[in-house]
């Protein structure tokens, strides 16, 4: 009997993908704009969690947007099914944030014929930043044991995250210039959100000049950790936790953390825990959820960007104060 590889299955059901999508987008394509047409709204695809959740906030009504990611995964483990790559396929907008993240994307570009798409990390010089990143004195690097040339979760940033909503507002305004008025109204309100949230970090980190973040699970945090410009600890080198952390990694945390007095280890919310839990039981350290807010839970659904990213300023305000 035939055995195929992983990596063949994959490559068929793309194949399957674009093949699906190809016969039905044809036959579809009229009944697809008739319907869009009558409800007089846009069909909108978006990759990860900020996207949808910064997309449905600005397209209010004008548009039907949908999260690909299914509930709980994590975006690096994530392969498009068929019929995630036929609903990309019939959008009249896909965005995702960029090749780098999302590099499943490549792997469907036969489906984005015809599909307008948004790279959301457009205008954000991703290089420098990177260079930036390295060029500071942090005991990690993105590019160090980790298949991405740059950390692509730029949304931790929040003046990043203000510049990928107007990427999204103007390429709404491109799509559907009759919805100017509820485009810049909501983008303005929604970026006026993220700017004081943003604020409220800038203070809080001022107010603690000498404050270090401890994190016991997969690091994506490096936009988060330049823009403010805070010391902190890490077990791991990279948003993966495929690559476990040495002992030595582990023990310079819990030193670390005995030397400067933090009470409290950050973990995201795909760790299993285990070594926060480990780092928890050498320092008495509570364990805390520092969201990276790729995704969500099914839980979270009725959460938005701007409530899960308050909840990391409470969870980061409780840290230092007990510091």
């Amino acid at each position: 009997m035939l055995r195929l590889t992983m990596k063949t299955k994959r490559l068929l059901c793309v194949l399957m993908a674009l093949i699906l999508a190809a016969v039905l987008c044809g036959c579809g394509e009229k009944d697809q704009a008739a319907k869009t047409q009558t409800e007089g709204r846009l069909n909108i695809v978006c990759s990860l969690f900020p996207l949808y959740d910064f997309t449905r906030a600005i397209a209010g009504e004008r548009a039907n947007v949908t999260l690909i990611l299914p509930y709980g995964v994590d975006s690096h483990d994530y392969e498009p099914s068929v019929g995630d790559a036929f609903a990309i396929s019939r959008a009249d907008l896909f965005i995702y944030t960029d090749d780098e993240l999302e590099t499943w994307v490549k792997g469907i570009s036969g489906s984005l014929e015809g599909v307008k798409t948004l790279r959301c990390a457009e205008n954000i010089q991703l290089d420098a930043l990177a260079q930036e990143w390295k060029s500071l004195e942090n005991p990690h690097s993105e590019e160090e044991g980790h298949s991405h040339k740059y950390d692509a979760h730029i949304w931790l940033d929040l003046s990043l995250a203000s510049q990928m909503c107007v990427n999204i507002r103007e390429e709404l305004l491109r799509l559907d210039r009759d919805g100017e008025k509820v485009y810049s109204e909501n983008c303005e309100a929604l970026v006026k959100q993220l700017n004081e949230l943003d604020g409220s970090f800038a203070e809080l980190f001022a107010a603690h000049p000498d404050a270090v973040l401890c994190f016991g699970g997969q690091f994506a945090y490096s936009h988060f950790i330049r823009h403010y410009g805070v010391k902190y600890l890490s077990a791991y080198d990279s948003c993966s936790e495929e690559d476990e952390p040495s002992l030595g990694q582990v023990i310079r945390v819990i030193d670390g953390m005995k030397q400067n007095g933090a009470k409290t280890v950050f973990t995201d919310e795909h760790s299993n825990g285990d070594v926060a839990k480990q780092i928890s039981s050498e320092t008495g350290a509570k364990i805390r959820v520092f969201h990276t807010l790729e995704n969500i839970s099914k839980a979270e659904a009725e959460e938005s960007f701007v409530s899960i990213m308050t909840k990391n300023f409470n969870a980061v305000a409780e840290a230092l104060g007990g510091n």
